[in-house]
């Protein structure tokens, strides 16, 4: 009993000593978000504006820590123009998800967060829309898409 004991306290302390440094050393990882706005186009200027907002937020969210529940992990901005066309914007969300996204924020414009949120529901992407309008955003039944307000 006592062996099985002083084996069992041994192994703890060596796990322990192997794993600490992993442990140490280990980083938060980035969380990549896509920024989808109409940043050419007829909306250019009102999706520049909210382009900044998002920088802005990802800024502060990082320099108080990042994301607490998960260790801290950075967000990381992936930009993407919407061009003033949900066509565009469409397209946009298919790149984003290659380039590993875990959510998208905006497309702004509501006939644009139409055609977005609807790529997005392909790979069950979270796709938050941060200023479309129209009722039919969300009442479609897609699990993928929330909004702002």
């Amino acid at each position: 009993m006592q062996n099985r004991r002083r084996f069992m306290s041994n192994s703890a302390a060596v796990a322990s000593a192997v794993a600490f440094p992993l442990v140490a050393g280990a980083q938060p990882k980035t969380v990549k978000v896509g920024v989808l706005h109409p940043v050419t186009g007829a909306l250019a200027y009102s999706g520049q504006q909210c382009r900044l907002g998002a920088q802005l937020a990802i800024e502060d969210i990082n320099k108080a820590g990042g994301i607490k529940s998960l260790g801290g992990a950075q967000l990381e901005a992936l930009l993407g123009d919407a061009q003033s066309q949900p066509q565009a914007g469409a397209a946009e969300v298919e790149k984003m998800n290659e380039a590993g996204v875990s959510a998208i924020v905006g497309a702004f414009a509501s006939a644009i967060c139409l055609a977005t949120t609807q790529a997005a529901a392909k790979y069950n992407l979270p796709h938050v829309v941060d200023v479309g309008v129209a009722d039919q955003i969300v009442e479609r039944g897609l699990k993928n898409t929330f909004r702002f307000g």
